[in-house]
C-alpha cells in the first residue's frame, strides 16, 4: 500500500483477532491504528476468563499463529495463564501494544455518509473516527447471565466464570454449579477438589471426549526448541486431526467419539448419575467437550448430580422444578456468553441508518462472516459462521482476506466499498443449505449454535482448509462502491 494512501483504522478488542488483523496491518504498511479495548489488557477471552481449570480445547501448537509460532508449550493443551503470555508476549514483539488504547467500552457505531467515516462512541461519551472500522469482537463478548426467578435474593456469593474472582478459595463451601458445558466440564473437577459440598445442575448432558493431553518434559521442550521443525510436525498432525472431525461428515469418525465418551462415561459407578450424564443427542449437535477430570468428579461422595433446569434461587438455595438444595453458600453460573449475537452486542448503524440489529433481525449473517451488507467499509474477525477448527488459523485467513480487499479499495481510488446484498444473500443461501447437511445440527441441542430465529449462525460448516480456499478468492467485484475520488491520503 502507497506511504500516502493510509486511512484511519479502528479495530474493535485487544484479543487474539485484534493482534492478528493489527500485525498484518502493520506489515502492510498501515499503521494509522487505533485498537479500541473495554479491558486494560490485551488478551481478550484469555485476560476475561480465569476460572479454575481453564484450558484451550485446541492443541498448543495449533493454537498459535503461523507468523509466531510457540515451540514450547508446556502442556499439549495449553492452561489460560500460559495462552494469555502468548498473545501479549506477540503484541509487545510486533509492537502492537503501543496502538491500544484501553478502558475504552464502544457503546455504538455509525456510518457517516457525508464524510465516509465510521463515528464510535464509547461509554464515557467520547467520540473516535476512522475510514475503515474492523470488529474483532468475535462470538464471547456478552455474558449469559441466566433469566433464573429469586436469583438476585441470594444472600451467599454468586460468581460467573466470566467474572472469576483472582485467587478465589472455595475450600469448605457448599458450591452449586448451574451449566455442564464447556466452562462447567472444566471447572466442577477443580471445584470438587476444595468444595465441602458441590451440587451440578444439569439441564443438558453434553458429550465429553478423553483429551490427549500431557505436560511436555524439560528434555521435550529442550527438543523442540534444538530442533523446531518437530513441533511444525506435530501442528501438521494435530490440524490433520481436527480437519478430518470437525465437519462432522465422517460418521466412522463420530462414531469412534462416542464410543470414547461413552467408555469414558463407564468409569461412573452409580447407574443413576451414569444413565443421567449420557446424551440424549448425537454427537455434534452441541460444543464437542473434552476432559479426563469431569465423569470421575461424580465418583466423589461429596459430589451429587440434579438434572433439570434451575427455575428458582431462594436466599440459600437452588431448586428445579423437583428438587431443592438447600444451605448453598456459593453459587457458580456456568452458562457462558450469548455466542449468537457478534457485532450486534453494540449499537451499529449503516447506510441510511440501517440498525444492524433490524438487518441481522433473523440472526447474524455476513459474507464470507467477513462482511455484511449495508455497512461500508466494515469488516469482521470471528463472525457469523466461522466458529470451526482452531480459530487462530481462521483469524490469518479473514485477515488476509481484508488486507487484500482494503489494497483494492485504496489503489482504485475509492473512499469506501460494501458488499451487495445480493450477493451476501446468495451466499447466505447456499451456506444455509450446506449446514442443513450437516446431520448432527439439525437435532435439537444448544442454543449455542442458533440464534432465537432457530437459524444456525455461529458454525462453518466444513473445514479450515475450505474456508481458506473460500476467502482466497479475488471477489472486489462483487462489493458496491464509491465513486472514484483519487487516492485517500490522510496521512
Amino acid at each position: 500500500m502507497s506511504e500516502t494512501n493510509r486511512p484511519r483504522i479502528v479495530i474493535l478488542g485487544a484479543g487474539p483477532g485484534g493482534l492478528c488483523i493489527a500485525k498484518k496491518l502493520l506489515d502492510a504498511g498501515q499503521d494509522k491504528l487505533t485498537i479500541l479495548e473495554r479491558g486494560n489488557e490485551i488478551g481478550g477471552t484469555w485476560v476475561n476468563n480465569r476460572y479454575p481449570g481453564l484450558a484451550c480445547d485446541v492443541p498448543s501448537f495449533l493454537y498459535s499463529f503461523s507468523f509466531e509460532m510457540k515451540v514450547d508449550w508446556t502442556k499439549t493443551y495449553a492452561m489460560q495463564p500460559e495462552i494469555k503470555r502468548y498473545v501479549q508476549d506477540c503484541a509487545r514483539k510486533y509492537g502492537i501494544d503501543k496502538y491500544v488504547r484501553f478502558d475504552t467500552d464502544i457503546i455504538s457505531a455509525r456510518w457517516i455518509e457525508d464524510s465516509a467515516v465510521w463515528r464510535l462512541t464509547d461509554r464515557a461519551g467520547n467520540v473516535h473516527e476512522a475510514e475503515i472500522f474492523i470488529s474483532a469482537l468475535g462470538m464471547f463478548n456478552e455474558v449469559n447471565w441466566p433469566r433464573i426467578d429469586g436469583l438476585d435474593s441470594f444472600q451467599g456469593e454468586i460468581i460467573h466464570t466470566a467474572h472469576w474472582p483472582e485467587g478465589r478459595d472455595l475450600s469448605g463451601r457448599n458450591v452449586a454449579v448451574v451449566g455442564s458445558a464447556a466452562s462447567a466440564v472444566q471447572l466442577i473437577p477443580e471445584v470438587a477438589r476444595q468444595a465441602a459440598r458441590l451440587t451440578v445442575f444439569q439441564r443438558t448432558a453434553n458429550w465429553v471426549m478423553p483429551k490427549k493431553d500431557a505436560d511436555y518434559t524439560e528434555e521435550d521442550l529442550e527438543q523442540f526448541r534444538r530442533n523446531p521443525q518437530i513441533a511444525h510436525d506435530a501442528r501438521a498432525e494435530q490440524r490433520y486431526q481436527m480437519e478430518i472431525r470437525i465437519a462432522f461428515d465422517n460418521k466412522p469418525i463420530i462414531a469412534d467419539m462416542e464410543r470414547q465418551s461413552l467408555r469414558a462415561q463407564s468409569v461412573v459407578t452409580d447407574a443413576h448419575t451414569r444413565e443421567k450424564l449420557r446424551p440424549n443427542v448425537p454427537l455434534g449437535s452441541q460444543r464437542p467437550l473434552y476432559s479426563n477430570d469431569y465423569y470421575p468428579t461424580f465418583n466423589l461422595p461429596h459430589v451429587r448430580l440434579i438434572t433439570g433446569a434451575v427455575t428458582r434461587v431462594g436466599e440459600r438455595s437452588v431448586s428445579t422444578a423437583t428438587e431443592t438444595v438447600e444451605d448453598v453458600d456459593t453459587l457458580i453460573l456456568a452458562t457462558g456468553y450469548k455466542a449468537n449475537k457478534f457485532l450486534s452486542v453494540i449499537d451499529v448503524y449503516g447506510r441510511d441508518g440501517l440498525s444492524i440489529h433490524d438487518a441481522w433481525s433473523e440472526g447474524p449473517q455476513a459474507y464470507l462472516g467477513i462482511a455484511t451488507s449495508g455497512f461500508p467499509n466494515l469488516f469482521m474477525l470471528y463472525g457469523p459462521n466461522t466458529n470451526n477448527g482452531s480459530i487462530m488459523t481462521m483469524l490469518e485467513y479473514q485477515s488476509d482476506y481484508i488486507i487484500a480487499r482494503l489494497r483494492q479499495m485504496l489503489d482504485a481510488g475509492l473512499s469506501w466499498v460494501d458488499i451487495r446484498k445480493s450477493v451476501m444473500d446468495a451466499y447466505n443461501e447456499k451456506l444455509q443449505a450446506e449446514i442443513r447437511a450437516v446431520e448432527p445440527w439439525q437435532a435439537e441441542g444448544s442454543k449455542y449454535y442458533r440464534a432465537a430465529s432457530g437459524r444456525i449462525v455461529t458454525q462453518w460448516p466444513h473445514n479450515m482448509e475450505a474456508y481458506e480456499k473460500a476467502v482466497a478468492v479475488d471477489d472486489f467485484d462483487l462489493y458496491e462502491h464509491s465513486a472514484k475520488q483519487g487516492r485517500l491520503a490522510t496521512a
